[in-house]
């Protein structure tokens, strides 16, 4: 299932769980990807963009700033959307110590790939330049050009921004263009809010933060820069390592990349950057080995040759396959069959896949129930670290989506890449599935935010957590609604029908395969026998949501509610809470 979870740098990080975000994102890995469609082109360096948006200037500095979580809360309001930063970093270009405008370098989804985009905004608001560094797929790169992207020129916050009002929209490529205007929207929703209403004061006489001096032809005499091989992304997380927290003398270093189809974030406070960086960058390389292994939409990882043969003869698979496939078959066991990695077909029966929801007949679902079950899944071990052992599939239509427990395994996996590397203290973020080591600088704790699981813009409040992980699950991630029913994506596999009554698990567990394959459990059991359930899990906890009679009922466990600060927001008259005991 998925889950669908940059600075001024303050004394800890706190992160909202993008799980609307994630939404889309899980829309996206519903279609399969087209093997021919990713397809890298880049237009710019940074150097390049940089020089277009401030042709002017004669001198670039940066501002970089971490929005505490009532600020995230109130720019998503502003702009009407989740975003994955949790801060900037924006770009300033002067002349003569005179302010000449504001830039940022983001990203936004296509269909399957992010590309990466620069948007300029002059002193008065309006924006100057908006052009594409990276475009990673195939189709849709008609927004790349100029005559689109001129669209744009003198749009400020006050305008929409919408496709065919705005912005007139490009025949196959329309997600890309809703994305960009989108994109767009949000840099200009940022300038506006902290630069142009005067919420960050930019003292332009200052040289602590320069980031380059241009030579008198306009080229930038920073070698670095001229040397910069066009991927922004990299270059933006890399400047971030360069402030840090003063008074401890510790420096930010944080890296993100999309992986497994969600953004994958890793931080860490560290007097050794250099070490801190080569952490993070295995760490996240260790990520993406694990979507190579288990990736159900790339047909050369491990797993899509299990799904293609395993129902024919038993497949040989590597130790670490395995090892997977028995801890998913664990939670399996103890969950009697709530948590269950061949629940794909029944999901995809509902139409959750390809983005048409349909309620299938009880024959339907009779006829395809009997492929769904973990105890279709027949492990042989050889006893030979060679030859490890095979899987094979007892019913001709199983198939195996490690979704509900393969991001919280590879957040584990880099878990162990990082301590390897010395890291005391980190938070890995992947896709909302979180783990936090030691403790952000300063700090007793990480912060996490709750997101209310009916008021998108709103948190319920924030856990304080240390060496641990959490992940959420709620109906709110994907769903479709039917004469004013709401179908969730979460389908209890031993009915093959979405579970009703509960709307949202929050767990918090040792590790990231646990809280990963727990949330979804027991958002299958229910609120009595999931907190039954998590007496068999040694440090498990869960705030659990439902809804009853048009009212929000919340149980949290008493270990939960001791690492639980609640916030005061709009729906909290709907809500209902009681602390309960899982043991």
């Amino acid at each position: 299932m998925n889950k669908n979870v940059f600075f001024q740098f303050s004394l800890y990080v706190s992160l909202i769980l993008l799980v609307s975000f994630a939404g889309k994102v899980f829309s996206q890995e519903g279609e399969a990807e087209p093997a021919e469609n990713f397809q890298m082109d880049v237009y710019l360096t940074q150097e390049e963009a940089l020089k277009l948006v401030f042709p002017k200037s004669d001198e670039i500095v940066t501002d970089e700033f971490i929005m505490t979580p009532e600020e995230k809360q109130h720019l998503e309001q502003l702009l009407k959307r989740r975003i994955f930063e949790d801060g900037f970093i924006v770009y300033i270009g002067k002349k003569n110590n005179e302010i000449q405008g504001y830039a940022i370098i983001t990203e936004e989804i296509g269909k399957f790939h992010p590309f990466t985009f620069i948007v300029g905004v002059k002193p008065n608001g309006k924006i100057s330049e908006v052009a594409v560094l990276v475009y990673r797929e195939s189709r849709g790169g008609e927004i790349a050009r100029k005559r689109f992207l001129h669209q744009f020129s003198g749009k400020s916050f006050k305008n929409s921004i919408r496709t065919n009002k705005d912005i007139i929209n490009i025949t196959g490529a329309t997600m890309s263009v809703q994305y960009m205007c989108a994109g767009v929207r949000k840099v200009l929703g940022v300038i506006n809010e902290y630069y142009l209403n005067g919420k960050r004061e930019v003292n332009v006489k200052k040289q602590g933060n320069t980031l380059v001096k241009l030579n008198g032809d306009g080229t930038f005499n920073d070698k670095k820069m001229q040397s910069s091989e066009g991927v922004a992304h990299r270059n933006f997380n890399e400047e971030q390592s360069k402030k840090g927290d003063e008074a401890s003398g510790k420096k930010l270093v944080k890296e993100t990349r999309m992986i497994m189809g969600t953004f994958a974030e890793i931080s860490t406070y560290s007097n050794d950057v250099k070490n801190a960086g080569a952490a993070i960058d295995a760490a996240l390389n260790e990520m993406e080995r694990m979507d190579a292994l288990l990736s159900n939409y790339k047909k050369d990882s491990e797993l899509s040759r299990v799904n293609r043969e395993a129902a024919k003869a038993p497949v040989p698979c590597s130790e670490e396959f395995l090892e997977f496939i028995e801890q998913s078959l664990f939670f399996s066991e103890l969950s009697g069959g709530a948590f269950d990695i061949t629940v794909s077909p029944i999901v995809s029966l509902w139409g959750f896949f390809n983005e048409k929801g349909h309620i299938p007949s009880d024959e339907e679902i009779n006829r395809l129930l009997p492929s769904v079950s973990y105890k279709n899944i027949e492990i042989k071990r050889n006893g030979d670290k060679k030859k490890p052992g095979t899987v094979f599939f007892k019913h001709i239509s199983t198939q195996i989506d490690p979704g509900a427990i393969g991001k919280g395994y590879a957040v584990d996996k880099a878990l162990n890449v990082l301590k390897k590397y010395g890291i005391d203290n980190a938070c890995i973020n992947l896709g909302g599935n979180i783990y936090v080591l030691g403790v952000s600088d300063g700090k007793d704790a990480w912060r996490v935010g709750i997101q209310h699981p009916r008021y998108k813009n709103e948190i319920l409040g924030y856990l304080e957590l240390k060496d641990e992980a959490t992940a959420t699950s709620g109906d709110y991630e994907r769903f479709f609604e039917i004469n004013g029913v709401r179908y969730s994506h979460i389908i209890d596999p031993r009915t093959g029908k979405p579970v009703n009554g509960t709307i949202a698990v929050t767990i918090i567990a040792p590790s990231g395969t646990d809280v990963d394959a727990l949330s979804t459990s027991v958002y299958v059991l229910g609120q009595e026998k999931g907190l039954k359930y998590l007496r068999e899990i040694p440090g498990a906890e869960a705030l659990i949501a439902c809804e009853k009679g048009g009212k929000i009922v919340l149980y949290a466990t008493r270990g939960f509610n001791e690492k639980f600060t609640r916030v005061e927001n709009e729906g909290k008259t709907d809500v209902t809470w009681h602390v309960v005991s899982a043991n």
